[in-house]
């Protein structure tokens, strides 16, 4: 991969270039009047560029990647109005509580539950994709969403790159209100082709081989709750010993997980 910028390059996306090169260790080419599929054919690689307000990845042809709120952006609107949302209640969020999100993905959850948890409360993210990851966490750091109560939930959340089984296995018993799985990626990605950018980075990050290893970390690290978001039909809520809290008519169910039924249990 190599990082440029947009034409006509400004101070804000040298800048923004330049801490890309650093996280990423890649190279940075001038622009010049290159355009970017010139850049991918000389190169032969992905390209990352560094606009106003953005980092935009392409991919081959004219696909492309970057961060954006969307779906997230819809749901915070709707939980900041109602105070309501799926995920929040099957996690049992409230202010003041900790949640870490062990694929992060684009943030849609990790967003929510920052909003959930408030100012008082802690949301981490860990993003095994380093690309990924710098996107997101760039994204995090300055994206204006016009809504100053959402703008604040996404700067407060903490972004690793790391494997979520790495950043578990370095975290203390009990350390964590809510540790968070979502294998699957379901936000809307902005580009010529919707999730194709996304899912050849996602490629990397597979989550079946370390569910049960993660699984028992998480449980390990969890203060209250382990929870599992995943496609109805899914075999891993069986396999991680999960209680599905089924969701008619959803595509997607909660596997919940709590330490005071372990407990109990034992």
């Amino acid at each position: 991969m190599i990082i440029t910028t947009a034409p006509k390059a400004t101070d804000e996306m040298k800048a923004r270039a330049d801490r890309a090169c650093t996280a990423l260790s890649a190279p940075y080419v001038e622009r010049g009047r290159f355009s970017i599929a010139s850049l991918q054919r000389r190169w032969n690689c992905p390209v990352l560029v560094a606009e106003a307000g953005r980092l935009v990845l392409h991919t081959h042809g004219k696909e492309s990647l970057f961060y954006h709120p969307n779906v997230a952006m819809i749901r915070a609107k709707q939980y900041i109005r109602t105070g309501s949302d799926p995920m929040v209640k099957a996690a049992g969020l409230k202010k003041g509580m900790s949640f870490a999100d062990m694929t992060l993905g684009l943030g849609s959850d990790a967003l929510v539950a920052s909003l959930a948890v408030g100012n008082s409360g802690k949301v981490f993210g860990t993003e095994v994709n380093p690309v990924l990851c710098h996107i997101v966490k760039e994204g995090f750091r300055t994206f204006k969403t016009g809504n100053d109560t959402v703008t604040q939930a996404m700067r407060r959340i903490h972004t690793t790159c790391s494997d979520h089984l790495d950043w578990l296995r370095n975290m203390p018993n009990s350390s964590v209100d809510v540790v968070f799985f979502d294998p699957m990626f379901k936000e809307e990605v902005k580009g010529s082709d919707g999730l194709s950018p996304l899912k050849q980075l996602a490629a990397s990050s597979q989550f079946e081989p370390f569910l049960q290893n993660a699984v028992a970390e998480a449980r390990r690290v969890a203060r209250k709750a382990v929870i599992l978001k995943d496609h109805f039909r899914s075999g891993r809520f069986q396999e991680g010993g999960f209680t599905v809290e089924v969701r008619p008519s959803a595509t997607y169910h909660f596997g919940v997980w709590k330490k005071q039924d372990r407990a109990i249990m034992d």
